[in-house]
């Protein structure tokens, strides 16, 4: 995983959230979204794994919670977004 790429990657989720939001999605669900990418972001920021940061048990959900709540063409462009971070995320290989 290249955390850098990963870090911009969570970053253009976070403005796309918080600078073009889809209408007509639930406001929990883009706060939830938003939420967890910030903790992706700040963590490759720091030079972690984000998903070896989550406590015991947890998992991201995002990409269920996207998956359900994105599906206008417009909204797609989130999902696209959400989709090559998590790509990054799921990368093997542990890289700065």
């Amino acid at each position: 995983m290249v955390y850098g790429l990963l870090k911009l990657a969570a970053d253009k989720v976070i403005a796309a959230i918080n600078n073009n939001a889809p209408q007509h999605m639930s406001p929990d669900v883009l706060t939830a979204i938003r939420n967890q990418m910030v903790f992706i972001r700040d963590n490759a920021a720091a030079g972690k794994n984000p998903s070896a940061e989550l406590s015991s048990g947890a998992k991201f959900t995002y990409a269920v919670l996207a998956s359900r709540e994105l599906a206008s063409p417009e909204e797609m462009v989130l999902q696209d977004l959400i989709n090559d971070a998590t790509k990054i995320l799921l990368k093997k290989q542990h890289k700065k």
